[in-house]
């Protein structure tokens, strides 16, 4: 199975989002904790030089160790980076702060564009940094031209369409995009996905099966779970994709604990081939 999905609106909204950065001072790029590299567009990353502040979100659904390791990681890279968990709030104060300290001399507020990978949370983050929905501000950039500034204590905020990149060059990338929902449930075959999930917690986070699932003594963990979780078709045959559909949503809703994709900086599981 070889994953891609690129739509032509992604097109488009590319060619938006760089006539916008005209408009900006900075970028909030916001990334999925799960996979902090992974869920990188590199595409975005090659738009401008402007001033940037990655934001790892939902921080509940990842790996606690595993986001100090990679905050650490981006910020001895000499880039700016916040973690945020966005259910509860945490992290807004310091992205403020971030913000304030990289444009200590501007005359007004900054303008931020907000970027990111489809699921993200960039709604959730504008909501959280604003406190309110649909704050529109008077006669700024922007607004004329159909696009709304939102605006937050010590920033003005201009959300953005989610776009990939035109190609998966590293299919481990493409499957952790799929598991985050980043990609389209429609354009993968779910049983192969979590069967790599499947695999990967075995490797990684040993006791996360046996805790939702009970023991797994098998070389086909779907097979069992549909059979524990009752997936059967007439003859008692296991409904595979049943089964799969359930592992997914268990890890996505985080029932199966706190779990980061991307391993460590340095690790294989980390070193990603974004593509062009």
């Amino acid at each position: 199975m070889t994953i891609q999905w690129y739509p032509g609106h992604m097109t488009r909204a590319k060619r938006m989002i760089a006539e916008e950065l005209k408009l900006v001072d900075g970028i909030l790029e916001v990334v999925d904790a799960r996979a902090p590299v992974s869920s990188r567009n590199p595409d975005l990353q090659d738009l401008t030089t402007k001033p940037r502040l990655i934001v790892l979100t939902k921080t509940d659904l990842a790996d606690p160790a595993m986001t100090k390791l990679w905050l650490n990681y981006f910020r001895g890279q000499g880039q700016k980076a916040a973690a945020v968990n966005l259910l509860q709030g945490q992290g807004l104060q310091a992205i403020r702060q971030l913000v304030a300290q990289t444009f200590p001399n501007l005359k007004r507020v900054p303008r931020l564009f907000v970027l990111g990978i489809p699921n993200v949370g960039k709604s959730t983050l504008i909501n959280g940094l604003t406190k309110r929905r649909g704050a529109q501000v008077g006669a700024r950039p922007g607004v004329t031209r159909g696009k709304q500034w939102l605006s937050a204590p010590g920033m003005l905020l201009l959300d953005s369409p989610g776009i990939l990149w035109p190609k998966f060059e590293d299919q481990d990338v493409a499957k952790r995009l799929a598991l985050l929902a980043s990609v389209r449930d429609e354009v993968f075959d779910q049983t192969e996905i979590v069967a790599w999930l499947l695999n990967f917690l075995q490797e990684h986070y040993p006791q996360a099966l046996p805790a939702r699932y009970g023991e797994l003594e098998a070389d086909d963990p779907i097979e069992v779970i549909g059979r524990k979780r009752g997936c059967l078709l007439q003859g008692g045959v296991v409904n595979r994709n049943q089964a799969a559909a359930i592992v997914l949503k268990d890890f996505r809703t985080g029932k199966l604990g706190a779990i980061t994709l991307d391993l460590k900086p340095g690790s294989d599981a980390a070193s990603v081939d974004h593509g062009e």
